[in-house]
């Protein structure tokens, strides 16, 4: 698996970066410089740009950058948009050299940097968090990230986070893509429900994908309801179901335990959820 990481990265770089240097008087780059788990190549500035747009940062967010290389990306949060940005890099040349770089753009107010290993780091305080790591790496970060904050927003450069299906997509050029996770709230297993028509009371029982789920409606005397294709994004989740032969679309917000919303987004038809006891 290391070899098809470091065989992507090659491919990569000969697409056109390797004739810049991202260096300066004091560490001359090489490309491809050994890092602790691939080589490093250096995030163009257009692509950083572009999965800083795709994570739609705004004012109040923190960016975390992991694996940051020279930088690139936690500067051009802090240039373009103002926020807070944090590069963790295991290499510690490169991170002397994102420091110096970012006091060259003046941005060293916005901008921290620390050595150090990503899979014992603590960025929990991020809202965006961006990766050029690999297949392989990103599969081994997954699940942490989904423990992550819900809304918080993962970019990748290139490359996909195992069976985790992004949520967008935007090609950059003909080598890369830029691949977007936005983290879902966690509601699997059985919640109970008020406010479905004709039902005072009900057990819905979720199956959680990630950011997709299955679901069962049930009431004792009656017969199951299922359904399937539901989806959350970040807090905001989204199912339908047929009841009666009436098709019904139910929009809330995911809240810690509870789950609040509208059916056929009518007011007259609010619904809440809250955890079983025992989920």
């Amino acid at each position: 698996m290391f070899s098809r990481i470091l065989i992507a990265f090659f491919i990569i770089s000969l697409a056109g970066c390797a004739s810049h240097n991202y260096g300066d008087d004091q560490y001359q780059l090489r490309m491809a410089a050994h890092g602790k788990d691939v080589m490093w190549v250096p995030t163009k500035v257009e692509m950083a740009s572009q999965m800083l747009a795709l994570a739609k940062v705004k004012q109040g967010d923190i960016v975390y950058d992991l694996g940051s290389g020279d930088g690139v990306i936690p500067i051009q949060a802090a240039k373009i948009y103002g926020v807070q940005s944090v590069g963790i890099e295991y290499n510690a040349d490169l991170v002397g050299l994102s420091q110096r770089n970012a006091v060259r753009e003046k941005v060293q107010n916005l901008v921290k940097f620390r050595q150090g290993d990503i899979f014992k780091e603590d960025f929990s305080s991020a809202t965006v968090v961006t990766l050029f790591l690999g297949d392989s790496l990103n599969a081994r970060l997954m699940p942490r990230l989904l423990k992550m904050k819900p809304g918080t927003r993962v970019v990748s450069n290139t490359f996909r986070m195992d069976s985790w299906i992004p949520d967008q997509e935007v090609r950059v050029n003909s080598n890369e893509v830029a691949l977007l996770w936005i983290i879902p709230a966690s509601i699997d297993g059985n919640w109970i429900f008020s406010g479905l028509p004709g039902m005072e009371t009900v057990n819905i029982n979720f199956l959680q994908k990630k950011q997709f789920f299955d679901g069962t409606i049930s009431q004792i005397g009656k017969r199951q309801i299922n359904f399937d294709d539901g989806r959350i994004r970040g807090n905001e989740i989204e199912f339908d179901f047929v009841l009666n032969s009436k098709k019904y679309v139910f929009r809330g917000t995911v809240k810690n335990s509870e789950i609040t919303g509208l059916l056929n987004n009518d007011p007259k038809l609010a619904v809440t959820g809250r955890v079983a006891k025992g989920k």
